[in-house]
């Protein structure tokens, strides 16, 4: 096993145990600086770092308590000892922990404890220093001394200060990649239901496509094989084909469209392409509709979000004009391919005043059209229907869709 994993497991474990990864933290502090203050001071520095290290113990859990031990320390310390021990620089730990602490008492408790600290430290170095040898450490004057006590006790609560910020720092920190985490969580939670709300509209529209389309080639069908039946019995055989095909087709197509989001993926990806235009202009056809494509420019393939979105428009289109259309109506399909998007419609025409059906126009507000112009919205394209404008009767729906190919031109 590579050196670095061995290290990296070994780290994840003292991680996990934070008790024992302290206590450990602790003894090594002390055997360290406890060494160093023995060759230095006696037993009495040694003692007094047993009481830093054992405060080091309980930085993660209770800073609170490793404030107060570091006191007791400290204040043996000035009592004991003259000048600093080397193990003073587990205060420093004491007092960071103060910074990271979650409570505001103990925050506070860390700053003051720190400039309190840096002036019983000064206070003990310089104005209670004991006489020297030679008297040039320490200068005897009073104010050379105050000077001194300012100076020295200035820089040890500067230093205590340091690290009470860096603990202020680091729980800051902390504190922003939590709420950073949890405004994370929540974008994605939103996101997820807005995800879930966008696959039940799009179920939704495709039942209101597949399953309005079959049905009115059916209505149509049924509708054709009463008024013909007089002057040919074959009709109704060939109408009941026509309608059971149609159902069967539906009711694959709704199979396809719920297996589909079931899958994991874009529901987009359905199946259905704009090469599929020829089977549903025959399929229409069969239902009484005399259909004409006229197509100009070079058919490009598109994306299936586009695929899609182009064979539902023009799949309702031809429904309406089925619903909503006479016996003597006819539709075009026009679709016309740019270089940036393609242009198609249906625009229907009544070829003789013979009308066996209601001759009501669809509704501009009806699920159809709002479907369509919402399927076309979220691709950046345009939908526009109502009357024909070039004052025949009929009815037309235009569209526009923006693409960008994914291959070479069919």
């Amino acid at each position: 096993m590579p050196l670095a994993v061995r290290v990296a497991r070994v780290l994840v474990w003292f991680e996990k145990r934070p008790r024992v990864t302290d206590a450990g933290v602790a003894l090594a502090a002390f055997i360290l600086f406890g060494a160093a203050d023995f060759v230095r001071d006696g037993a009495a520095g040694m003692l007094i770092d047993i009481v830093f290290a054992l405060s080091l113990a309980f930085w993660r859990r209770m800073p609170s308590l490793g404030l107060a031990i570091a006191w007791v320390g400290a204040l043996v310390q000035v009592a004991t000892v003259d000048g600093l021990l080397v193990g003073d620089l587990l205060i420093l730990a004491a007092v960071f922990a103060t910074g990271l602490a979650v409570s505001r008492v103990v925050r506070w408790a860390g700053l003051i404890s720190s400039l309190i600290g840096g002036g019983i430290a000064g206070a003990r170095l310089i104005l209670f220093a004991p006489p020297t040898g030679d008297g040039a450490a320490i200068p005897t004057d009073p104010v050379s001394r105050g000077i001194y006590f300012v100076i020295a006790s200035g820089v040890i609560a500067a230093a205590l200060t340091l690290f009470w910020a860096l603990g202020v720092l680091v729980r800051n920190r902390r504190a922003s990649a939590v709420a950073r985490a949890d405004r994370d969580r929540d974008r994605i939670l939103a996101e997820a239901r807005l995800t879930q709300e966008r696959e039940r509209a799009l179920l939704s529209r495709e039942m209101h496509d597949l399953i309005g389309h079959a049905l009115a080639v059916v209505i149509a069908q049924s509708d054709g094989a009463r008024y013909a039946k007089a002057t040919n019995p074959q009709a109704e055989t060939t109408a009941l084909e026509t309608i059971n095909r149609t159902a069967r087709s539906a009711l694959e197509d709704v199979h396809e469209l719920l297996s589909v989001l079931r899958e994991p993926g874009d529901a987009s990806t359905a199946g259905i392409r704009t090469g599929d235009l020829d089977l549903l202009v025959n399929s229409v056809r069969q239902a009484g509709l005399e259909v004409t494509i006229a197509e100009t420019g070079t058919r490009m393939p598109l994306t299936a979000a586009h695929d899609l979105a182009m064979f539902r428009v023009l799949q309702e289109s031809l429904t309406n004009a089925i619903k909503h259309g006479g016996r003597g109506t006819a539709a075009t399909v026009s679709v016309d391919w740019g270089t940036n998007d393609v242009r198609f419609g249906v625009t229907t025409v009544e070829t003789s005043g013979d009308d066996l059906q209601a001759t009501a126009r669809p509704s501009l507000a009806g699920q159809g059209l709002i479907g369509m112009r919402e399927r076309m919205r979220l691709l950046d394209g345009t939908v526009d229907a109502g009357p024909r404008t070039d004052g025949q009767p009929g009815f037309r729906v235009d569209a526009r869709l923006p693409y960008r190919a994914t291959g070479v031109p069919q």
